[in-house]
C-alpha cells in the first residue's frame, strides 16, 4: 500500500507554477507515494497539463470550493495512511517526505511533523527563512502552542486528519490554522527546524493584499468559532480581544475603500472598544469624517 498521499489543490494551474510544484514531489528521495491533483473548477487547460504527467491522479470538481474543500476532495480519495498537501505555489526541498516520515511513523502519539521554509519570489529566489515556531499574542498562535504548521511543509497522520473532519471548507481563510487548532495537543506536534518547502510570494497569493470581504468573513468566523476556548481572564482572552481589534480595524479600512463611511466609523468604534488607546484606529476614525 501507498505510504503517503500528496494532495495538490489547482486551480487554473497553467499560469501559477503547478508543474513545478509536481516535479518538485517528483523529485523526492522517498518514493513511495502517490499525487493526487484536485482541480478546483479552472477556466484554463489545467487538465490537460497534468494528464500529461505520468503517475499522477487527476480529479476535477464542478464547482469552486476553494483550497479547503479541494484538499478535502483529495484527503478522500488518498489511499495512504500518511497526508501531505502541497498548495501550487509552492516547492518541497527534495528530502521533505523522507525525513519528515522517517519522524513521524515511529512516533505512534504524534499527529505530525512540521518544519521550517523558505519564503521565495516568483523566480524561486530565497526572500527570508522562515521559521514555524511563532510565539505572537495571537489566539491563532496560542491555540496551536506557537507551531505554526504551514500547509504546504507539514505531514500529518491521516487517521488523526479525519478524525477531526478535515479543513472547514466554510472558512475562506485561516482554514490551516484551524485545523491545527483542532489537532493540537500535548506531545501531538513535531517540529523539524529545517527549511524543506518554499512557500512563494507574489501578487495572486490568497493570503496577501488588502482584506477583502471575503476574507474578513473567514476571519470573522475564525473568531467566532474559537472564541469559546478563550477563557476570562487568560492570556487567550486577551489575544482573542486583540485579535477582534484588528479584524475591525481592517473591516474599518475595506469599508472606507468602498466609500462606506458609516459603516467604517462603526467598525472602528467596535476596534476601540478592544483596544482604546490604539492612535491609528483613532486616526482612521477621525479621517473618516473627511474623506
Amino acid at each position: 500500500m501507498t505510504q503517503v498521499s500528496v494532495v495538490i489543490p489547482a486551480y487554473n494551474g497553467t499560469s501559477r507554477y503547478l508543474e513545478q510544484a509536481i516535479q518538485s514531489v517528483l523529485a523526492q528521495t522517498y518514493a513511495d507515494y502517490e499525487i493526487i491533483v484536485v482541480d478546483d473548477a479552472s477556466t484554463d487547460d489545467t487538465g490537460g497539463l497534468v494528464r500529461k504527467i505520468p503517475h499522477v491522479r487527476y480529479l476535477r470538481r464542478s464547482q469552486n470550493g476553494g483550497q479547503a474543500a479541494a484538499r478535502n476532495t483529495g484527503a478522500n480519495l488518498a489511499q495512504g495512511p500518511y497526508l501531505a498537501f502541497l498548495d501550487q505555489d509552492d516547492l518541497w526541498e527534495p528530502t521533505f517526505l523522507e525525513e519528515t516520515l522517517g519522524i513521524l511513523e515511529p512516533t505512534t502519539r504524534a499527529t505530525l511533523v512540521h518544519c521550517d521554509g523558505y519564503q521565495v519570489d516568483e523566480q524561486n529566489k530565497i526572500l527570508e527563512y522562515d521559521a514555524a515556531m511563532k510565539h505572537t499574542g495571537s489566539i491563532t498562535q496560542l491555540l496551536r502552542g506557537g507551531h505554526d504548521v504551514a500547509t504546504s511543509g507539514t505531514l500529518f497522520r491521516k487517521a488523526c486528519f479525519d478524525a477531526v473532519g478535515g479543513y472547514d471548507a466554510q472558512l475562506s481563510i485561516w482554514e490551516d490554522m484551524d485545523l491545527a487548532i483542532r489537532l493540537y495537543g500535548p506531545d501531538r506536534f513535531i517540529h523539524l527546524p529545517k527549511p524543506l518547502y518554499r512557500h512563494r510570494l507574489y501578487g495572486h497569493n490568497a493570503s496577501r493584499g488588502i482584506p477583502s470581504r471575503r476574507a474578513l468573513e473567514g476571519r470573522r468566523r475564525f473568531l467566532e468559532k474559537h472564541a469559546a476556548a478563550c477563557h476570562s481572564g487568560t492570556a487567550e482572552a486577551d489575544a482573542l480581544s486583540s485579535d477582534w481589534a484588528v479584524y475591525y480595524a481592517d473591516l474599518g479600512k475595506h469599508h472606507l475603500r468602498t466609500h462606506e463611511r458609516e459603516q467604517a466609523r462603526d467598525a472602528f468604534r467596535s476596534s476601540l472598544r478592544h483596544q482604546p488607546l490604539n492612535v491609528k484606529t483613532w486616526s482612521r476614525l477621525v479621517r473618516s469624517y473627511f474623506v
